[in-house]
């Protein structure tokens, strides 16, 4: 060791008499003074350092690589050394490589060495424990990948020594991940990390339980979450961004903005616009730089800078969105849009205002520090509280008409969702929110939503409009539900209009010029969501809220992007710490899992209602579907044609049951396999109850396998309401998109619905809708019963508010009701 005591003109603990003694370790490489940390420079290790390096250089010498004369190196030593010559060098090749090798190096790590998506059982489970695992670690290729050049040997890498290229240990099929030649970890861990992630658990919390749990110390927690994202970038996600039920082209999203999920980033770093940009960004080359980015950090050394980082800019920034849901490769991105005009020189002396404090001044309701800021923009700072808030709105909003001023949302996410819940594009912004986010995703699609829901769908409908004057996006009536009348108006207002969208439900027959894939219709429209459509001003606003739409009302879930939001928050404590390039990988990451969860969940489902045999596929729509039918066991060819050649009818069909858990009988598995085969007309009628109401295959197409839509269900009724008249039953259905309009907030009367004889039927039925399932309430007036069928609540009346409306609807029948809970066979009276 070598002690130097260096000057200190200030008097303190560690310098009492005017100086500092620094010490250095030669054997361990490490520094010491009283006045730093280990691993913290200060001014005196910085003097000890340059006084000995002037002194006794010898001291920082390696020994093997130093010392040692040039006759002592052989060939073989410099053929398994780490070091690698470069073609006409005489001096070693240094790993990591230079700025070029690390960028040979990163693109062959990212075509070569990545990751499946799902990862085989066996190398995760079988990486638990170190006696499962190899102890040689070296890479195995052989040969050079470039030139074919052999390849020498080393400890920790090998090169080509015709090319150059360098490779080093990444063979995950050993159930290890090597992030940086230092750290390595088991696919057993990464796969606890990301379930960590995804129950909204850092990385380093998730650590701190195995530290705790196991009694030893890790390396640090950073280093651990790069080499986590290390493995997360280098596997073959495809990040689809689609949803099961909704297909590649869902025909209803919803919008908004995630304000609390953001990234440190000062403003003054952004550059300025190029000249020529035209607000397009390659997509694929922008997310590839970032996964480059977060690759490349597992091969460089202590503070070398990353020649792959991405700086965010207006140029040089672009969403996500899925490559079967967008047009292309080259997407919109249009922020350079909001930036205000420069001002004049001596208007920026005066105004040293910057636009994030003026934005966190409109949060921040203090009356002094209101009216301080005031004075900083050159306002009147006269005034109460409110007049001094409208100020700074009107100056916010001469710089920016669309910006949310009584927000900072600086670097927020936009995303774009199905009503499912799943995701389907996200946007990271680098300026405040405004319509102008939403407009660059949903042009950049393949093919325009027919509904679009946001929170301010007005400002939506007219910037995009104006983004494309000649196709206009948003029609007719500008994306509202019809036309802005007087008398539509006051039918609105009053609660009394409905508007019916029926290919939301049923593909039109015959579709309209540039039509949605899915619904068939060229309109668009754009609606409020329940929490913002009272919020508006302006009256005809009235006519962009969902309640007006029948096939909308009680169905769509305008709230699924709080409700993801709400799971988000539970991040940010660990995502807003992170870079800009980091942060977005990170989130896209997250948000890919949790949409495979969905999906995965959507399909289990489907997969109990069909059986584990069935093969389950998605279609040219994206959409799931029963992949074959020719795996179902038939009795005979012959009995298959006959039973499955007719058309169901009144007049051919009987009523039979089947119990929930007991399987499909053979002639219900061949109908079903009929029913839903692909290979077959979609336009053929399957189901008739007179010549003009027949239900086509394509109906039932339409439909998941734990879904059923009231169109269908209003004719299955109503050739059950046949076939009991057959028996001598008189049956009477109510209409299925009827009964739910009784509920609020709608309240209609359902008298109109009921006929006059309504005492005489033997049974009425009325088919009810609540939380994502059916429920069917059966009336017998003449034994004053009433039977609910509820499988989601076998023992009990779950849904009070049903039960009010069909006891007291009644009245003009003056009977005394009683109610009977049904599920199966098991029944109790109250």
């Amino acid at each position: 060791q070598v002690f130097l005591s260096i000057y200190e003109p200030k008097v303190s603990y560690h310098s009492r008499l005017g100086r500092v003694i620094a010490a250095y370790d030669s054997k361990k490489k490490s520094w010491h003074c009283p006045c730093a940390k280990a691993r913290q420079s200060c001014l005196h290790k910085a003097i000890a350092k340059w006084h000995l390096f002037k002194t006794d250089r010898q001291l920082f010498m390696n020994a093997e690589r130093d010392v040692r004369p040039d006759s002592a190196v052989s060939h073989q030593d410099t053929q398994e050394s780490v070091c690698k010559a470069k073609p006409g060098e005489d001096a070693g090749q240094a790993y990591p490589p230079d700025d070029t090798g690390l960028r040979r190096m990163v693109h062959y790590l990212m075509q070569k060495k990545g990751l499946p998506a799902q990862l085989p059982q066996h190398l995760v489970t079988g990486s638990r424990s170190l006696q499962d695992l190899p102890r040689q670690l070296m890479s195995k290729e052989t040969s050079c990948v470039e030139c074919a050049g052999h390849l020498s040997f080393s400890t920790y890498c090998r090169a080509c020594p015709d090319c150059g290229l360098m490779y080093r240990y990444q063979e995950w099929s050993d159930g290890i991940h090597n992030f940086n030649d230092h750290i390595l970890i088991t696919l057993h861990l990464c796969i606890i990390l990301r379930t960590s992630l995804q129950t909204h658990h850092s990385v380093s919390r998730a650590i701190e339980v195995l530290e705790q749990t196991e009694n030893k110390t890790f390396p640090k927690k950073a280093t651990i979450l790069h080499a986590y994202m290390h493995f997360e970038a280098l596997t073959s996600h495809n990040y689809s961004y689609i949803c099961f039920k909704c297909g590649y082209h869902p025909p209803v999203v919803v919008m908004d903005l995630h304000r609390k999920g953001v990234f440190n980033m000062p403003v003054s770093e952004m550059e300025a616009v190029p000249a020529h940009f035209d607000g397009t960004v390659d997509i694929r080359r922008f997310w590839d730089s970032v996964t480059s980015e977060i690759i490349c950090s597992g091969l460089l050394t202590s503070g070398r800078k990353n020649p792959f980082v991405v700086v965010p800019s207006y140029n040089y920034w672009a969403p996500w969105i899925g490559p079967k849901i967008r047009k292309g490769d080259t997407v919109l991105n249009t922020e350079h849009e909001k930036c205000h005009a420069p001002r004049q020189a001596t208007e920026m002396a005066d105004l040293q205002m910057t636009e994030e404090r003026l934005q966190d001044a409109l949060i921040n309701l203090r009356v002094d520090m209101v009216r301080k800021l005031c004075k900083q923009c050159g306002l009147d700072s006269k005034g109460s509280k409110m007049d001094l808030i409208l100020r700074l709105r009107e100056e916010m909003k001469n710089r920016s008409s669309y910006d949310k001023i009584f927000e900072k949302v600086w670097g927020a996410s936009a995303v774009v969702m199905c009503p499912c819940g799943v995701v389907y594009s996200i946007k990271f912004n680098l300026r405040a929110e405004s319509p102008r986010d939403y407009a660059d995703m949903l042009l950049s699609w393949k093919h325009f939503p027919n509904i679009a829901i946001y929170d301010f769908a007005r400002g939506l409908a007219t910037h995009t409009n104006l983004r494309d004057p000649e196709n206009l996006p948003f029609s007719p009536h500008e994306g509202r539900l019809a036309e802005a009348t007087a008398d539509y108006l006051q039918l609105a207002a009053e609660g009394r209009l409905k508007v019916s969208l029926p290919w939301l439900k049923t593909k039109k027959t015959e579709t309209d010029a540039n039509g949605h894939p899915i619904t068939g219709s060229s309109d668009h429209y754009t609606l409020y969501d329940v929490f913002h459509e009272r919020n508006t001003k302006d009256a005809n606003d009235a006519l962009r809220r969902i309640a007006l739409v029948l096939e909308l009302a009680g169905w769509v879930n305008s709230q699924c992007t709080e409700q993801l939001f709400s799971d988000m928050r539970k991040n940010n404590y660990f995502l807003n710490t992170l870079t800009p390039s980091e942060h977005i990988f990170m989130m896209r990451n997250i948000l890919h899992h949790y949409n495979t969860k969905c999906n995965n969940k959507t399909k289990t489902s489907i997969q109990k209602v069909v059986g584990k045999d069935v093969q389950l596929q998605l279609d040219h729509n994206g959409q799931i579907v029963i992949g074959t039918a020719a795996h179902i066991a038939t009795e005979r060819d012959e009995t298959t044609q006959s039973v499955l050649g007719l058309t169901t009818s009144q007049t051919d069909e009987q009523a039979s049951r089947r119990i929930w858990d007991v399987d499909y009988l053979p002639a219900q598995q061949n109908l079903l396999a009929y029913v839903l085969d692909k290979a077959k007309d979609p336009n053929e009628h399957l189901l008739q109850l007179s010549p003009t109401q027949t239900l086509k295959r394509s109906d039932f197409w339409s439909l998941a396998f734990d879904e059923l839509e009231a169109m269908i269900a209003n004719q299955c009724f109503q050739l059950i309401a046949a076939l009991a008249a057959s028996q001598g039953k008189d049956v009477f259905a109510v209409n299925s998109y009827v009964v739910l309009t009784w509920l609020p907030p709608f309240d209609n009367d359902p008298r109109p619905a009921i006929p006059d004889d309504a005492s005489t039927k033997d049974f009425i039925l009325l088919p009810s809708w609540e939380s994502g399932h059916w429920i069917l309430c059966i009336l017998k007036l003449k034994s004053r019963e009433i039977f609910f069928f509820d499988s989601m609540n076998p023992n009990y009346f779950g849904q009070g508010r049903y039960i009010h409306i069909f006891r007291f609807s009644f009245e003009d029948c003056t009977f005394l009701v009683l109610m009977i809970c049904s599920h199966t066979n098991n029944m109790h009276v109250f």
